[in-house]
């Protein structure tokens, strides 16, 4: 099945060549599981063995990968001329063996040289391609020039179509329903194990009622664990049998859902009892550094004045913070690394709103002696300022 209409993928290619011709390429090449997957409409995880969808400014484009894709690639993708390797070489012989980067890059190169292109000017994802990957690129394409392509082809994404952000919202509908289910859980005395497996149980019947035709995925984050089992952004458990809920816990609640893998995301900061007033009165802070960004965004406004309209609150009340206040909304995945850094909520960020895009918000705000204090929300900025996509309180 196609995952996005014949319009929609031809919108991105469009926007893909208009982009580079203003850069004078003749053709990019996304090697990155987001990148490929925007261009390409077929979501491929490489593990260990390398994609590359080609995009030329002219003619037709190709795609690159393992035989083990090919059911779900034929599927899923608009591209017709699709080139597969084995493990051991470009044919299913023994003759001749090969590791699969070699195999990609004689495959990709007999595409480029096909459409006249072995002495062009080519993009790569120069942000993400491991070194080894591209000079097997340039041993096999040896008169082409390559030059770096990672911000032309991040930008492309930076603006959700109707189509994406149909996803996000069905995303974080599933979400908001995870989140619910989980604060009316909690209680004192609870286990994690049993949080965790109620909550999926209720996250799975609404997939499958409300998209039975979409691959999912969940994180369901109690705020139970030990960080000394932690792993980063990681889907690891750090909670064990004897993890329950007490009274007087601060807990960071982390619900996100992918749907094609398009993600949405709820968390609260939820306590557990009757609040004391310095965890009333950190909690009244961090909503109004949420409520403050939210007046913030609009069209025409620039990301990064969103972040300041956080911090500044925080500041106010004589609080640092130790991260920025959110990360871009899109085709994301802890497995492959993959994230619109271009849409993080940053000082440094560069982006001008623009209705269409999307972004997590949640300022973070870590209380010594007491615990970290975040609500986050997915935001849409549209043509009057922004919608929240949640239907919970916040």
């Amino acid at each position: 099945m196609r995952i996005f209409s014949r319009e929609e993928m031809q919108r991105r290619v469009d926007a893909a060549r208009a982009a580079m011709d203003r850069l004078g390429l003749d053709a990019a090449i996304a090697t990155s599981y987001a990148a490929s997957y925007y261009l390409s409409g077929a979501p491929i995880h490489c593990f260990g063995r390398p994609l590359a969808t080609l995009i030329p400014r002219q003619g037709d484009a190709a795609l690159v990968t393992s035989i083990i894709e090919q059911g779900h690639v034929a599927a899923q993708s608009w591209i017709a001329d699709v080139r597969h390797y084995w493990d051991y070489n470009t044919t299913p012989d023994d003759n001749g063996t090969r590791p699969p980067l070699q195999s990609l890059a004689q495959l990709l190169a007999g595409a480029i040289a096909e459409r006249g292109l072995a002495t062009g000017r080519i993009g790569l994802e120069d942000a993400t391609l491991p070194v080894a990957h591209r000079d097997a690129l340039q041993t096999v394409l040896p008169h082409a020039e390559f030059v770096p392509a990672s911000d032309m082809l991040d930008r492309l994404r930076l603006v959700l179509s109707p189509e994406e952000l149909a996803l996000t919202r069905a995303a974080d509908a599933i979400a908001d329903i995870g989140q619910e289910r989980l604060i009316a859980l909690i209680a004192p005395g609870v286990p994690a194990r049993e949080l965790v497996d109620r909550v999926r149980a209720t996250m799975i019947d609404a997939v499958l009622e409300r998209h039975p035709e979409m691959p999912f995925h969940f994180h369901v984050g109690t705020g139970l664990g030990s960080a000394a089992k932690g792993a980063g952004h990681s889907e690891w458990a750090t909670w064990n049998g004897e993890s329950r809920v007490e009274p007087g816990q601060l807990l960071e609640t982390v619900i996100s859902v992918w749907l094609w893998g398009y993600w949405g995301n709820v968390e609260r900061a939820v306590y557990v009892g009757e609040p004391p007033d310095d965890v009333r009165r950190a909690f009244q802070i961090m909503v109004d550094a949420n409520e403050a960004a939210i007046s913030a965004t609009a069209p025409g406004v620039p990301l990064a004045d969103v972040d300041r309209a956080a911090k500044a609150v925080l500041a106010a009340h004589g609080y640092a913070t130790r991260t920025g206040s959110g990360c871009g909304r899109g085709i994301t995945s802890y497995e492959a690394n993959a994230r619109e850094l271009k849409m993080d909520l940053r000082r440094y960020a560069d982006v001008i709103l623009e209705p269409g895009m999307a972004f997590s918000l949640e300022p973070d705000l870590d209380v010594p002696d007491i615990g970290t204090f975040r609500h986050c929300n997915t935001i849409i900025v549209n043509d009057e300022g922004c919608e929240v996509d949640s239907r919970l309180p916040r």
